[in-house]
């Protein structure tokens, strides 16, 4: 029953995953930017606003989330930084890489396909969250300055922002905008799955030895500050599940991005994003399994 329940989870997100990666090493074209773009500008603001909507998700249980996410991040900041002073490894070009974990195109299909529509809530709290941190912390560790205002910029915000208006007053949102934030947002865990695959695709192996260890240091700081969160708050059932699977995600896609942009040895970056998503792979029966022990009553 429990290998039925764990195929289940994995499946999916292994055949969608291998489509992206197929695709882009047969040579077919595939506009990343653009679909990117659509994803995160577009079909992310509606998925949050949808879900977050139509879901009971009380404000205690998301204040818990973010409590939990905000723990994890903090514990892997200090971590991290004390890992490459130790090593003395360039801190702008790997931290970033130890703090954020893969929470959106990996994270938010697995708590779906492993905890339904209310996983998903829960995940997205914690994608929410890592998500201001990246354009926050990982940003400004990445250029070497601080910009808050660009949060601004990111439509997540505005439209975490529209869902406490909504639930805050208790506000019926139309049917009409129900429809539309539900269509668009359900292109997004198909489109992060296929934009995953062709990222790895398009990813190379440098230095394999210096990754290796920070692909290895990502995942276990993600194991050991979920568990530890998850104990020292005492979590339980589905919040336990969200919360351990998605701090146990590999390296984030979009650290690549930020070490690109801003010259912090992109190919390293990719190869650590690489290496620890391979990692993930071959752990995420056991991780999809152990989260759903977590989750199961007592």
């Amino acid at each position: 029953m429990v290998f039925g329940e764990i195929a289940t989870v994995i499946a999916p997100v292994f055949i969608v995953t291998g489509i992206g990666y197929l695709w882009i090493r047969r040579g077919l074209s595939f506009d990343n930017e653009t679909i990117g773009n659509l994803v995160m500008m577009v079909g992310t603001p509606c998925l949050v606003f949808s879900t977050l909507t139509s879901i009971d998700i009380d404000l205690r249980t998301f204040g818990q989330m973010v409590l939990a996410s905000v723990s994890i991040i903090g514990s892997c900041i200090v971590l991290g930084w004390l890992l490459l002073k130790l090593t003395n490894w360039p801190v702008n070009t790997y931290l970033p890489a130890l703090i954020h974990p893969n929470t959106g195109n990996m994270g938010l299909p697995l708590v779906l396909l492993a905890f339904g529509e209310p996983g998903l809530a829960l995940g997205i709290s914690y994608f929410f969250v890592n998500s201001v941190s990246q354009y926050t912390i990982g940003m400004g560790i990445s250029s070497g300055s601080f910009h808050p205002l660009q949060l601004l910029k990111q439509p997540i915000i505005w439209a975490v922002l529209l869902v406490f208006i909504v639930r805050g007053a208790d506000l019926s949102v139309p049917v009409w905008i129900a429809s539309t934030t539900e269509i668009l947002g359900g292109l997004v865990i198909p489109a992060m799955l296929l934009m995953l695959g062709t990222a790895l695709a398009r990813l190379h192996l440098v230095d394999l030895h210096q990754n290796i260890v920070i692909a290895l240091a990502r995942l276990g700081f993600g194991l050991a500050t979920g568990l530890f969160v998850i104990w020292a708050f005492g979590l339980t059932g589905t919040i336990a599940g969200v919360v351990f699977l998605q701090a146990a995600m590999p390296v984030a896609v979009f650290n690549f991005i930020f070490a690109e942009r801003y010259g912090r040895n992109p190919e390293k970056v990719a190869a650590v994003i690489l290496l620890s998503t391979l990692i993930s792979f071959a752990t995420l029966p056991l991780l999809v399994g152990f989260a759903l022990q977590l989750a199961s009553p007592a």
